[in-house]
């Protein structure tokens, strides 16, 4: 059993500790904990006001970049002073890192540039938030009463919110035009991304080797021992897409549904009332 730890001891000073959390009670705790705060918040925000939400925005936007320095910073000085060096999968290059750039561009730039942030923030945010809420990798290296655990927490939490929120006040529309917009942002994020995995054999954005990912990665690795690595590569690229198209009609769906029981019962009461 891994014991006497503290909450901002690093994994590799928590001794005995090898995921128990996240096949034990950790990761079922946290993925019911925030499923459930998610509806909450949903009924609660759902009738923000947009300017409200563009505070949010800019707002959350600043606050991911400073935890991003912090934990960075934080790591960093472990990895060195323990003779480790520094962690080059610490860099802010990984799906759930782009939060940080859509959020300040979705709140303070204009046009184009905005719709295209604010359409991944959607997409993008929960495909990679909720992604981590059922699976938390994070309780692979800490115990979930930790720093390193609650920062995955928080930042997965709030990415997948974001575009919870960003759905049901109808901040975006769901169509088609949000999932290219989106993708395109998102493209433009890979493209860089793409040519460092492929030149330091890193794994950012699973691009190079679809590492950790079920049943992606066996694809991937067959076509990577048949020399189609830039097969798999494409590959991961329209599965994005998909995902993507895939929250965007999901949501419309839930939407109208929600919006045509509600209806139903509006004329229900009227016609009992007359």
């Amino acid at each position: 059993m891994f014991e006497g730890y503290g909450f901002f001891d690093y994994k590799y000073n928590i001794e005995g500790y090898s995921g128990q959390d996240y096949d034990g009670f950790g990761r079922p705790l946290y993925m019911c904990l925030s499923l459930f705060l998610l509806v909450v918040f949903a009924i609660i925000f759902r009738k923000a006001k947009k300017e409200n939400i563009l505070k949010y925005l800019r707002i959350s936007g600043i606050v991911y970049i400073a935890l991003y320095i912090i934990k960075t910073v934080w790591e960093s000085y472990f990895d060195i002073t323990t003779g480790r060096g520094f962690n080059v999968y610490i860099l802010p290059f990984d799906t759930c890192s782009i939060v940080m750039l859509a959020s300040v561009l979705a709140g303070f730039s204009k046009g184009k540039v905005k719709d295209a942030a604010t359409g991944w923030l959607v997409v993008g945010g929960i495909v990679g938030g909720l992604s981590n809420i059922f699976f938390l990798r994070a309780l692979n290296y800490y115990p979930f009463f930790t720093f390193g655990a609650l920062y995955s927490m928080l930042w997965h939490f709030f990415m997948t919110f974001t575009g919870v929120l960003l759905i049901i006040t109808d901040y975006v529309k769901l169509d088609f035009k949000t999932i290219f917009y989106a993708f395109i942002f998102h493209l433009s994020y890979s493209i860089p991304v793409i040519i460092l995995d492929y030149v330091y054999g890193w794994d950012y954005m699973l691009y190079y080797n679809a590492g950790g990912a079920p049943f992606i990665e066996d694809v991937a690795s067959n076509l990577i021992n048949n020399n189609l690595r830039f097969v798999a590569t494409l590959m991961m690229i329209m599965i994005y897409f998909a995902l993507f198209a895939t929250i965007i009609y999901v949501s419309y769906g839930i939407k109208r549904t929600i919006k045509s029981i509600i209806h139903k019962k509006q004329e229900e009461i009227a016609y009992n009332l007359e």
